[in-house]
Formats: structure tokens, C-alpha cells, sequence
């Protein structure tokens, strides 16, 4: 696993670049070893900070909003990695009360993942994130219609997405533009991406291998607080 590492500049902590990116870092068989190969180290910009990264306040959070254990996943309604790895969130929070889950929409695909990914931030307005989110998540998003769709069987009320999507699409564009910019900046090369605790985790994870990061992170996190 790549660690995150906390560097400091007038006294704030940050994300170093350089610790987060590998050249080859490979699943083995069934065993779940991560293996990382060097990479040349690389300044971070400055504005690229852990709070910036799982303290967004544009960003959904599901799960527990104080919780311990912070997990950003960037992801995009139509990535089917991401759609599988959908459940398996969901699980671990569900079972897990002390993770703080952030929403990273990041549509990669363009298009109708675009508008998905506006809907879904419109949603939090409603207090209806995880509602569509999920509904997004099980629909097929072939086109707008159907992202309009998924948001209206979860219950969303559409006038007010209407209104709120018009006169608040600077709030959505500024959103999106900042998990662009976090994604680029970390080196991301799709979806879904994952920072558990310390730990980057470029792609999808089965369950047993989620459980170890989770575990492997919480236990880091504890030397470093001791």
C-alpha cells in the first residue's frame, strides 16, 4: 500500500505527492501483499492538504461524520469497478461506525456521468446524498433521462433540483473542479481510487482486502497518535 504521509508547513499537515503515486503497485493471488515500486519524488501543490482531501465541506460524507477512520473514494456512477465496489462500501460502513466516509465525484466518463454527479451533490441540498447515490448507482445511466430518473424514484424533489442545479451551478462546478484537481494532483489514473486513512489504493478492492486496508490503516493511524 502507498502511505500518506504528513509532511508540515507553518505547522499545517499535508499531503506529500511523492509518497502517494507507485509505479507498481500490484494485488498478489489471494493473499492480499501490496508491492510498491519506487517513484521519483515529486513537489505537492500547495494548496493539497489532508483537510482539503477528507474535510471538504462541498463533499457528501456517509457513515459516521466524526469517525476515526477517514475514506475518500473518488469514483464515477458509470465505472462498473466502481458499481461493484458500491455493495462493498456500503457493507463496511454499515458495519463499521467509526469510519467517516467522503464522496469524491469524479466523472471520468463525461457525459451522462457528469450530470449524475451533479444530481448527486444537488441531492446533499436535500439531505438525499446515500438516497441517490445509491439509486444512481443501480440504474443504468445510458443518458441525462435516466439520471433524472434514478433521482426521482429516490424520492428527490425535482423542482427544487431544477432551481437548485440553475442558481447554485457555480457551487457544483467549484466541487467538481476541486476533486479534479485533488485526483490530478495525487496522480490518480481512474476510478474507483480510495485514501483509507494513510493508504492510497488505486482501484477496486474485494472484501476481504478492504477489511485488511481498513485494518492496516486504523493500526497506523494508532502508532502515529501514541
Amino acid at each position: 500500500m502507498t502511505e500518506l504521509v504528513d509532511a508540515s508547513r507553518n505547522g499545517n499537515p499535508r499531503v506529500r505527492r511523492r509518497d502517494l503515486i507507485a509505479t507498481g503497485t500490484m494485488l498478489l493471488g489471494g493473499i492480499g501483499a501490496l508491492v510498491l515500486a519506487p517513484h521519483p519524488a515529486a513537489a505537492a501543490p500547495p494548496d493539497l492538504t489532508r483537510e482539503a482531501v477528507f474535510f471538504d465541506p462541498a463533499a457528501p460524507v456517509l457513515g459516521h461524520a466524526k469517525g476515526t477512520l477517514p475514506i475518500a473514494e473518488f469514483f464515477d456512477y458509470r465505472c462498473p469497478y466502481c458499481r461493484g465496489m458500491h455493495p462493498v462500501l456500503q457493507r463496511l460502513i454499515a458495519n463499521d461506525a467509526d469510519i467517516r466516509f467522503v464522496a469524491k465525484e469524479w466523472p471520468v466518463f463525461g457525459g451522462p456521468s457528469v450530470t449524475a454527479a451533479r444530481v448527486a451533490l444537488a441531492a446533499a441540498w436535500q439531505g438525499k446524498f446515500a438516497a441517490v447515490n445509491d439509486a444512481l448507482f443501480a440504474a443504468p445511466i445510458a443518458n441525462d433521462a435516466a439520471v433524472l430518473q434514478a433521482a426521482r424514484q429516490a424520492g428527490l424533489d425535482m423542482t427544487r433540483l431544477a432551481h437548485d442545479m440553475q442558481t447554485r451551478a457555480a457551487d457544483l462546478d467549484h466541487e467538481l473542479g476541486t476533486v479534479a484537481m485533488q485526483a490530478n494532483a495525487l496522480g490518480l489514473q481512474g476510478t474507483p481510487s480510495l485514501i483509507i486513512g494513510n493508504y492510497l489504493i488505486p482501484g477496486a478492492l474485494d472484501e476481504e482486502n478492504l477489511a485488511r486496508v481498513v485494518r492496516d490503516a486504523r493500526a497506523q493511524l494508532a502508532r502515529k497518535a501514541g
